[in-house]
């Protein structure tokens, strides 16, 4: 837990060198590995199709979105269109989404979850359903203010990441 007369040294911001301040990243790493290694490991929802992370969240999204278009996408997932385009392109050959036309604009595409990708929505759904149940056993106790502080320190944690290119030296 971070220490309140440490975490208001310095004028209120907290110095690089701060124990509580590496104990945060170091932890915030950990979890990155796990979040990567989690990332790698593809899963059956149900569909009988392995899908790595990056797949069925791209899923998730059209599933709760029908009709959602590349560019879209791209922005709400947060990557570029190329990937996108990509994974769609992938997601598509396994008959797992369905790309067509839009009437109105013969120059986008417009994505649905095909029948067997809707099982494997439905059983994600189910799946994170799972997650955030165990989650809020674990954080019941948590108040308001808490939640808020969380919702900040995750907001500044985002931030710097756009702010950062991760992959440079």
């Amino acid at each position: 837990m971070l220490n309140n007369t440490r975490a208001h040294q310095h004028s209120g911001a907290l110095m690089a060198d701060d124990p509580d301040i590496l104990q945060l990243s170091t932890t915030w790493i950990r979890i990155l590995n796990k979040m990567d290694a989690n990332e790698k490991c593809a899963r059956d929802f149900g569909s009988g199709d392995l899908l790595h992370c990056s797949e069925i969240h791209t899923m998730m999204v059209i599933g709760k979105r029908p009709d959602v278009n590349i560019t879209d996408l791209a922005a709400f997932l947060g990557i570029t269109k190329s990937a996108i385009s990509q994974m769609i392109t992938r997601l598509a050959g396994r008959n797992l989404v369905e790309k067509r036309r839009n009437p109105e604009n013969d120059k986008e595409v417009l994505l649905r979850l095909t029948p067997r990708g809707t099982i494997a929505y439905l059983g994600h759904e189910q799946h994170h359903a799972r997650i955030y149940a165990r989650m809020q056993e674990k954080l019941s106790d948590m108040t308001p203010e808490q939640f808020r502080f969380i919702a900040t320190f995750l907001g500044a944690i985002e931030e710097t990441a756009d702010e950062f290119s991760w992959d440079a030296p």
